[in-house]
């Protein structure tokens, strides 16, 4: 079988820029202690199950402890991870991958080709969804698995310890390159249900050490790394808090990492203090606003969508708001991972949104029964403009925060009128964003957007294994989605923080993830 090519995409995204501390504050660059790297994040997750996982913080930390079959690295290239080698059918229905020999998992048992079925299994035999849905979701067996009429991948058949033959039901050309995570299994079952609260099940460059819920993370060098030696020999994960909290730690050296929120980037960007140790890269990301037309009739009519959006001057934003480190999409996929000309830039142009108004029978807003829009309150001080945006049209917009996980627990269940809706690549491929968010069937499409023309281009797309050629079909499948618009663009600001010396300015990844090897 002819080898499916790695695919590359121009990572433009900034290296050290010149930068900030907040109210005049002196800020001392954090420093490790003790051969020890302390990581800020807003909120830890409930639960660091890899085989379930499905939102980004959780992958940030579980990305210390476990590995898949492919990586990617800074620059967005894919890179052999527990494969060694993979090869495509010319459909792109039939794959064998070579599994990486050497390996062993935290708890001692070597990897074969038999662990990673099983860790497929594994991880689609739990309920709810997950990003290992996405990826397994065409390989043959995977309703059947999904129903428990029976606990075996049908598709997936182990050859011998190093060699994995996968049947997919239908073309799936970006199959090795999905983040499923690898788990020793068998280790686990017998660890119990709640085995990751205790225990680590991977082949990362850490395993876990201990878990606070809630509070406290701590990981520890893996000395048999297939990777070799590590930068820190160990790395703690400590909850912040939202807004300046993070900020703070870091100025008092008690982190040595930590992401700046969206509602505290100005102030950070506009104090010279943290110059040295400020750096941003460029998110791999979609950022919309999601509405639902069974909550609000309004959301149904393509030109209320479309003067919701023309009340939007997203220039303004990334350059005031965000002080230039944001960047401004004319799609749904980001245009480092597909430069897609065919799209008409997303303009400011309030008249023509009061004429759209007009003609859908809401002039002046008028009619348009009164909505909330949903946001974390991180976000609350950049979604007061889009409201007052809204507002100052005569759309009955209102804002309202949530609670983190409140917010995404309501999300995935369309229980807003209209919320944020953000998405973040793991692999680098359109086909993250287009088939995973907008094919009609779709666990994760967020208003229910179905478009059959659309859907057999994903499908026509992922029978082409040449990148260049299936680029051709993303294009026209995204200026679909635009056309009908069933969600609105928003500006995509760059993942920005601060670091200590300690780190190395490519410690954060476009795709979101940190560089712990």
């Amino acid at each position: 079988m002819p080898a499916v090519q790695r695919r590359h995409f121009l990572g433009a995204f900034g290296g050290l820029l010149g930068a900030a501390a907040l109210s005049g504050a002196v800020p001392r660059p954090a420093l490790a202690a003790a051969g020890a790297l302390r990581i800020g994040l807003k909120s830890l997750p409930a639960a660091l199950n890899p085989l379930t996982v499905s939102d980004l913080v959780a992958r940030q930390i579980l990305g210390s402890m476990y590995e898949s079959l492919t990586s990617v690295d800074t620059q967005g290239r894919i890179l052999p991870g527990l494969a060694t080698a993979w090869e495509a059918s010319e459909d792109a229905r039939h794959w064998r991958l070579t599994i990486r020999d050497g390996v062993t998992f935290h708890t001692g048992r070597p990897l074969t080709a038999a662990s990673v079925k099983r860790s497929f299994e594994a991880a689609l035999a739990g309920d709810g969804a997950n990003f290992a849905l996405l990826a397994l979701s065409k390989v043959r067996g995977f309703r059947e698995l999904r129903a428990k009429t029976t606990s075996e991948l049908s598709g997936v058949t182990v050859i011998d310890d190093r060699t994995l033959e996968v049947v997919c039901d239908e073309p799936n050309a970006v199959f090795p390159f999905a983040r499923i995570h690898i788990v020793d299994v068998e280790a686990a079952e017998q660890a119990g249900p709640d085995w990751f609260r205790t225990m680590s099940a991977g082949t990362g460059p850490y395993r876990l050490a201990r878990s606070t819920e809630g509070i406290r993370i701590d990981v520890e060098a893996n000395p048999g790394w297939r990777g070799g030696a590590v930068p820190f020999e160990r790395v703690s994960f400590l909850a912040t808090g939202i807004g300046n909290d993070g900020i703070t730690l870091f100025n008092d050296s008690q982190v040595d990492f930590t992401f700046v929120d969206t509602d505290a980037l100005r102030g950070v960007m506009d104090d010279p203090g943290f110059k040295r140790s400020l750096s941003n890269v460029q998110r791999m990301q979609m950022r919309v606003v999601a509405l639902d037309p069974r909550r609000v009739k309004a959301f149904a009519d393509l030109r209320v969508r479309r003067a919701m959006s023309l009340l939007i001057d997203r220039n303004a934003m990334a350059e005031r708001f965000f002080r230039g480190v944001a960047a401004v999409h004319n799609g749904v996929v980001p245009p480092a991972l597909l430069s897609n000309e065919r799209l008409e830039p997303l303009a400011y142009d309030p008249t023509l949104a009061a004429r759209l108004l007009e003609e859908a029978g809401y002039p002046a807003g008028r009619g348009i029964d009164p909505f909330t829009v949903t946001v974390v309150p991180e976000y609350r001080r950049e979604f007061v403009y889009y409201v007052s945006q809204w507002n100052n049209a005569g759309i009955p917009a209102k804002l309202v925060t949530a609670p983190r996980q409140e917010f995404i627990a309501r999300s995935r269940r369309r229980d807003y009128d209209s919320f944020l809706f953000g998405w973040t690549a793991t692999y680098p491929d359109p086909m993250n964003f287009l088939d995973e968010l907008f094919s009609s069937r779709s666990r994760f499409n967020p208003v229910g957007w179905s478009n059959a023309e659309f859907d057999g281009l994903v499908e026509r797309a992922m029978a082409i294994a040449d990148p260049e050629r299936r680029a051709e079909v993303y294009k026209d499948a995204e200026c679909l989605v635009m056309k009908d618009l069933p969600v609105i663009p928003l500006v995509v600001p760059d993942y920005v923080a601060l670091r200590g010396n300690v780190l190395s300015e490519n410690f954060i990844t476009p795709f979101g993830g940190l560089n712990f090897g």
